[in-house]
Formats: structure tokens, C-alpha cells, sequence
């Protein structure tokens, strides 16, 4: 028997197996395949995607551009197998079912473990059924070596952003379409308006309360559904030992990230919490604690959400819509970028920053819109989870000329 069987060798299968080698546990790790070994944010999310931005501000070459971001995927997947297997973990390939309480079967092969993580990740909404002719998945995009020119994005969200910002780099002519009143709907409406502004002045045509209903399709060459993601337990056989999910397949569980069956965990997308990796692996660490006995509640305070648009959004806590919806007394502090030299240095004028503190000058939301939007933001992250003031940060050392010291200089005002 097994103390640990995980599903899943994305983001939070993998830290979860990294914490079982910490301690000692006899664990065994289940992929369907060794190509998606390192999960959706390997394969065909994260690290694809902020590869294209990168490359493609230099390179438009898309050919080339395919076969470096292969090669790169290729080295960190193996890099990722090669440190669990060293280290004692039994990976095995194949799809798994859930027999019972302590059983798993993969491909007819029975697996008796203590505890069990579901950490199976999430599949793409179907808007509309892709035809792979014409209609792809936004994930798809990573399997062209080549583009034709006019480019339809369904979805405005932050898949769908970050695709039209290096479809923009390749010169390519793109639409993008989103169902609700603005991009970005999870995001304050005058910030995403700020953003919407540039992302236009930068040659993407956005429109928004659209439906793929009202385009004609033979207008382009391609399109992208980019409608959201839901979760990948469809064929696990939850039901046959009542793990609970809601319509969607989204696995509901308690403070310890337990299902309602108390030896089975899940983390990451499955349970819908923020479609992160950072997320899924900050529960998976919550899971093996209390697997251990160590009784750790989650808490979500001070996670930040950040898109790698052109230029980057990025926000943590409450924004302004938010706060006057949850009728909270704040304040206000937001500034420009291009009052201050370093914005110049790193040619990032229209960068933006927008903070909410209460009324004993604690930090309680953050916003910015900058070309390096989501490695600032991770200061306020620290502030909220930590409860800081402005004062303190203020207080801060911050390097001259970096874009960083503008949140100390802006705060000193």
C-alpha cells in the first residue's frame, strides 16, 4: 500500500509529490501521458505562453520561435521527471479511475493508497465545438509553426490578452470579442478601460457585449476560443464514492482542502479556487501538512492575479469596485509612472498604480498596469498577506533607477 497516490502531474501534483520526499512518504504519481507530464501551465499555458511574449518581441520567426519554446518545454519537463524519480517517487502513465475510498485503477491496474490527491487540472470551455480546421482551443496555438494573418480571439479574459499581445508582435491583424461589458471583468471597469486603450493604440481591435454570434467567420483565418477553463473531473468516477462537485465538476472541499470523503484531497484547478499554479502548489503544501497531522487551514489572503498582456496588469486584494460593493471606508493613492525617470529608462510611460488603504493606512488593495505589471505587484502581495502600511513600505529601500522604487517615491508624496 501507498501513504500517498497523487492524480496529476501539473503544478500541484508535482509540489505535492516534492512534499511527500520531504517526508519520507511512499508515494506513487499518476499522468496520462509523459507529453503532459509538468501539467496545462507547462504544456500549454504559463510557460508556452510568457515564451511567445518574450521571443516574439525580437523574433518573427514564428517557425523558430515553436521550435525554441519545444525545446524549452522539453528540458523543463524532463528536468521535473528526472528530480521525482531520482528521489523515490513511482511515476506511472495511464488514465485513472477512482474504485473506491483507498483504490485507484489506472488502465485495469489496481493501486491501494492511505490518501489520495486529485489534482487533474481543467480542460477549455466549449463555446462552440472546435472544428480544428478553422476553430482551435487558445491552447492549440502552440502547436502552429506557422500563422495566417487575420486572427479572431473569443474570449477577453487574460487567456485571450495575452494571446492577442503576441499575435500583435507578429504583426498579426487581431480581434478580439468578449461577451460581458469590458475585458477583463474580473478587474476594476476604469482600470480594464485603461488597459483596453492601450492594448487598441497598440493595433488590437477589441470589441466587448459581443457574442460569436454576430462575426462572420469567413471574415478570418483562424479563431481562438478563449472563453475560460472548467474543471478536469469528468472521468475520475467521483460519483461512485460521492466525492461532492457542483454542475461544473468543480470539487468542493473544507479549510484542509478534504473533499467530503476525509482521505481525499484536491488541489489546483479541479477545485476552481483561482486557476493558478502558484495556487495549486500553496494547497498541495496545505495538503501534505495535514495529511501529516499538522492541522493547517488554507488562506487565500494576499493572492495576486496578473495578466501578461502587453503592457502587463496585475492586482491583489480589493480594488475600488470591489470595496464600494463591500461598503468599506478607503482611501485612495494612484500615480503615473512617467512623473518618474526610471519610467524612461525602461520605457514604461504609461505604466499605472492604484493602491486602497483603510483608514489606519493599511494596505488593502493594489492595482498596476506596467511592463512589469507581475513582478511589482508581488510587494503588495507581501504588504496585504502581512497586514502593512504604507507607512512601512514607504519606509522601504528601493534601488534607483528601478521601476520598484516608484511605489517608495509615489508613497513619500
Amino acid at each position: 500500500m501507498y501513504e500517498l497516490a497523487i492524480i496529476g502531474a501539473g503544478a500541484g501534483g508535482i509540489q505535492a509529490a516534492k512534499e511527500a520526499i520531504k517526508n519520507n512518504l511512499k508515494t506513487i504519481l499518476i499522468e496520462e501521458s509523459p507529453l503532459n507530464f509538468g501539467g496545462i501551465c507547462l504544456n500549454k499555458g504559463c510557460i508556452p505562453t510568457k515564451l511567445y511574449l518574450q521571443l516574439t518581441k525580437h523574433n518573427r520567426n514564428l517557425e523558430n520561435i515553436f521550435l525554441k519554446k519545444n525545446q524549452i518545454v522539453s528540458s523543463i519537463r524532463k528536468e521535473a521527471f528526472s528530480y521525482l524519480d531520482n528521489k523515490g517517487i513511482e511515476i506511472v502513465w495511464g488514465k485513472a479511475q477512482i474504485s473506491d475510498t483507498h483504490t485507484i485503477e489506472i488502465d485495469k491496474k489496481k493501486v491501494v493508497a492511505e490518501n489520495i490527491i486529485i489534482a487533474t487540472g481543467s480542460i477549455p470551455k466549449r463555446i462552440i465545438e472546435p472544428d480544428e480546421r478553422k476553430i482551435f482551443f487558445a491552447e492549440d496555438i502552440f502547436n502552429f509553426s506557422n500563422l495566417p494573418t487575420n486572427i479572431l480571439i473569443v474570449g477577453g479574459g487574460s487567456i485571450g490578452l495575452e494571446l492577442a499581445s503576441f499575435l500583435n508582435n507578429l504583426s498579426k491583424k487581431v480581434v478580439v470579442i468578449e461577451k460581458e461589458e469590458q475585458i477583463l471583468p474580473n478587474f476594476e471597469r476604469k482600470i480594464s478601460q485603461r488597459l483596453r486603450m492601450i492594448l487598441e493604440k497598440n493595433g488590437t481591435t477589441i470589441k466587448t457585449s459581443t457574442t460569436l454570434e454576430e462575426f462572420n467567420l469567413e471574415e478570418f483565418d483562424v479563431v481562438f476560443l478563449a472563453g475560460g477553463r472548467i474543471p478536469n473531473t469528468g472521468n475520475l468516477n467521483l460519483e461512485k464514492i460521492g466525492v461532492k462537485t457542483d454542475r461544473s465538476g468543480r470539487i468542493e472541499t473544507n479549510e484542509y482542502m478534504q473533499t467530503n470523503i476525509s482521505n481525499v484531497f484536491a488541489c489546483g484547478d479541479v477545485t476552481s479556487h483561482k486557476m493558478y499554479a502558484y495556487v495549486a502548489e500553496y494547497q498541495a503544501h496545505i495538503i501534505l501538512k495535514n495529511i501529516l497531522g499538522q492541522k493547517e487551514s488554507i488562506n487565500y489572503e494576499g493572492i495576486s492575479e496578473c495578466v501578461f498582456s502587453i503592457p502587463q496588469i496585475a492586482k491583489v486584494g480589493v480594488d475600488e469596485d470591489e470595496a464600494k460593493r463591500m461598503n468599506l471606508t478607503y482611501q485612495i493613492i494612484k500615480t503615473n509612472f512617467r512623473r518618474f525617470s526610471s519610467s524612461y529608462v525602461y520605457q514604461d510611460e504609461d505604466g499605472f498604480i492604484k493602491l486602497l488603504t483603510d483608514s489606519k493606512g493599511k494596505i488593502i488593495g493594489a492595482t498596476i498596469i506596467s511592463k512589469y505589471a507581475c513582478e511589482l505587484i508581488s510587494i503588495f502581495s507581501i504588504a496585504i498577506r502581512n497586514h502593512l502600511t504604507i507607512d512601512k513600505i514607504k519606509d522601504c529601500f528601493f534601488i534607483h533607477p528601478t521601476l520598484s522604487e516608484i511605489i517608495s517615491s509615489f508613497l513619500r508624496d
